[in-house]
């Protein structure tokens, strides 16, 4: 109870609040078990302990808990739901809270680690460390495994603390050196033999063909096919986890995408992206031929005659032409063979 008056958010609360809070602490103190500081009074006690509304009791539980004054063990729970006893029956069951004291940080030794403490139930047990310390070393343990360095990635390189690898769409250019590196992350991941070497070194290794607005995509087509559209007759990286070699082997395969100058060639997004950009130029020239073709026929109709009088002409037309076919055919019919 010294707890609550003492804490700040109590302080702040109107005197109805106060009292109000205090007789709910109260209940649950008065049917608190000491041995193991758990109370479950349930909602019909405290309802007639403080004579407020079961909502009211609610609210004022969660400010105790939220305090840290209070935990909540169990949940209460309807007959319905509840395990049923040993004579068979379902009861309701009552909620169970146990009573805290908040206590201040305090400054620990960063060496050791003290005991976990609980109730008067482990007065009569031996107190052990729940974390190993240094001073007591075991001769009956198994040696740890040793693992050289570079083994668990195949780098020849020392290793380096973990990070996040980095990530970058396949079809996405990249315009900063920190985009680049990324993209050349991404082409490690995706293409095994290239992982013992550097997102770094894969990035420089790629730099002419990323200024050139290659993407991921690009550059993991240009390993495996080349500029003709034939694969190459086989993968060809070395069995190697030399980053000097991996690196020759990446660059053989990029430089038959260069032209007689040393420029990049268009990658295969490149050539999907001006196909398509020809396309729309053709779609729009035919789009404007019929817009031009349709506005020269309704001028032409608005200066000379009327659609209905063009429609109406069209089908005499149309019937001369059929008994001109007719007339034709009776002749040819009635010749001699």
């Amino acid at each position: 109870m010294s707890a609550l008056r003492s804490h700040e958010k109590f302080a702040v609360c109107n005197r109805n609040g106060q009292a109000t809070i205090m007789a709910v602490l109260r209940a649950l103190i008065e049917r608190a078990d000491y041995e193991s500081m758990t109370s479950r009074p349930g909602w019909e006690a405290l309802i007639q302990a403080t004579g407020t509304s079961r909502t009211t009791v609610a609210r004022v539980l969660r400010l105790l808990a939220a305090w840290g004054l209070i935990g909540r063990v169990a949940s209460g729970r309807q007959a319905k739901y509840a395990a049923a006893g040993p004579d068979g029956e379902r009861i309701n069951e009552a909620a169970v809270y146990v009573l805290c004291t908040p206590s201040p940080l305090a400054l620990v030794n960063k060496v050791g680690t003290p005991p976990a403490l609980g109730g008067s139930h482990l007065k009569e047990k031996k107190l052990t460390h729940t974390r190993a310390q240094e001073k007591n070393s075991h001769t009956d343990v198994a040696t740890p495994r040793l693992i050289p360095k570079g083994a668990a990635s195949g780098a020849p390189a020392a290793q380096v603390p973990w990070r996040p690898e980095l990530l970058w769409p396949l079809h996405r250019t990249t315009k900063r050196q920190i985009q680049r590196v990324a993209a050349a992350s991404e082409i490690r991941y995706r293409s095994f033999p290239l992982r013992c070497m550097t997102p770094k070194d894969v990035a420089s290794s790629c730099r002419d063909f990323f200024l050139a607005g290659w993407t991921v995509a690009d550059v993991l087509h240009a390993l495996d096919w080349r500029p003709d559209g034939t694969l190459w007759p086989h993968s060809g990286a070395p069995d190697t986890k030399n980053p000097w070699r991996m690196r020759g082997w990446l660059r053989h395969r990029l430089n038959t995408w260069r032209t007689e100058a040393g420029e990049p060639l268009r990658s295969r997004d490149q050539q999907a992206a001006a196909r398509a950009a020809a396309l729309r130029r053709e779609q729009e020239a035919n789009r404007r031929r019929i817009l031009e073709r349709q506005a020269e026929r309704a001028a032409r109709l608005d200066v000379d005659d009327s659609p209905a009088k063009v429609t109406a002409l069209a089908k005499i037309r149309a019937m001369f032409d059929m008994d001109k076919r007719q007339r034709a055919a009776r002749r040819k019919a009635e010749q001699p063979s």
